[in-house]
């Protein structure tokens, strides 16, 4: 506010002029560099009124606290100024990963506020914060520091793998691009769940194909892959270490689910989202990836035996009728005629014959 001037060219600033006033002849020397001004004199300063009102910038501006969506910030108040009615703090985004225009925000607080958390800030994002003291409608400079807020949850949930062929102990997927308005997406994460057992996995259990066999869990990551390592098409079950995980062959006798998940990373942050609606159940068909060639002979084998076997016994079904066929046919020639005569039909009615009287034919002799 005020610019005090002693004698050799001393300048000092000041936000008030003090309060002892001399006669202004007392000061008689003039400047080096104008004349006509004088520049104190003999134990005495000039006081100049610089009619700048507005304060200084403030001392100092840091982020002291971050999260999703807000910074913490503190600063010291101005070296220079008048008057401090209160301070005023913009957010500008400088970056971000959402889709949406994110407008700057502004926050004015009293002249005894020197801390303050900003909210309502986009998560993974990249804030310019600058801060100005005001004297009443006067603005004075500013100072500005840059804050990145703290990564989010991967937002939406990740696409569905697209199934392309399915071969033995191996398949072919095709990994859609995934999106994310909270962050980088760093890694993409492949997970095998067996659906013998359960549908679904637990997060929290979620681990290589190492840790699910030693814990008997039916799921498994079963590759981490690079951004640009899903522009082609992925095979699952290749024998294959990819980031750590081991791509293990697939089984052959269980429903499979197949489900993709998204890694965020940033500034020593990492969040992973897995797909959740969203499932791909996947029937096994019980075929081995490589036949060999004594595999289709004896399967060959075996089903021209089992044809010829059914040949036989219709053959043999068919020439055993015309064999009884035969035999009836030559019993009805040979066999001679004969008259049928009238039955007579005897009727007993419970007719009992009484014995014949005996004569005694050698009494009679007598």
């Amino acid at each position: 506010k005020y610019a005090i001037i002693g004698n050799d060219s001393t300048c000092f600033c000041g936000n008030s002029p003090g309060t002892l006033v001399i006669e202004l002849q007392l000061c008689n020397t003039p400047c080096p560099k104008n004349a006509t001004q004088m520049c104190g004199g003999d134990n005495v300063a000039s006081v100049y009124d610089t009619e700048v009102s507005a304060p200084g910038p403030p001392s100092s501006l840091k982020v002291v606290n971050t999260s999703e969506t807000s910074l913490r910030v503190s600063w010291a108040s101005p070296k220079a100024y008048s008057f401090i009615t209160g301070y005023i703090l913009r957010a500008s985004i400088i970056h971000t990963y959402s889709d949406l225009t994110l407008v700057p925000l502004e926050w004015r607080v009293s002249n005894n506020t020197f801390i303050l958390g900003l909210p309502n800030l986009q998560p993974g994002s990249t804030y310019n914060i600058s801060i100005a003291a005001v004297n009443y409608d006067e603005e004075g400079p500013k100072i500005a520091v840059t804050g990145d807020t703290v990564i989010g949850t991967p937002d939406p949930s990740p696409p569905d793998i697209d199934i392309v062929e399915r071969r033995g102990d191996k398949m072919l997927v095709h990994i859609p691009e995934a999106k994310n308005v909270n962050g980088p997406i760093s890694m993409y994460r492949i997970v095998v769940s067996v659906e013998l057992y359960q549908q679904g996995f637990i997060i929290d259990n979620l681990g290589n194909y190492t840790y699910a066999t030693d814990q008997g869990l039916p799921y498994y990551i079963t590759a981490e892959l690079d951004p640009e390592d899903i522009k082609n098409d992925f095979i699952i079950g290749d024998k294959t270490t990819y980031n750590g995980f081991y791509n293990a062959p697939l089984p052959l006798t269980n429903d499979l689910q197949i489900s993709l998940g998204v890694v965020s990373e940033k500034n020593h942050v990492k969040k992973i989202r897995y797909a959740e609606s969203a499932k791909k159940i996947i029937l096994n068909i019980n075929e081995p990836e490589e036949v060999s060639p004594m595999v289709v002979a004896l399967g060959a084998a075996i089903a021209i035996g089992v044809v010829l076997l059914l040949i036989g016994i219709g053959l043999l079904i068919i020439l055993r009728k015309k064999i009884q066929l035969a035999r009836l046919q030559r019993g009805s020639q040979s066999m001679p005629l004969s008259l049928s005569e009238p039955c007579v039909e005897i009727e007993n009615s419970g007719f009992i014959q009484e014995e014949d009287e005996r004569v005694d034919y050698y009494g009679n002799l007598k």
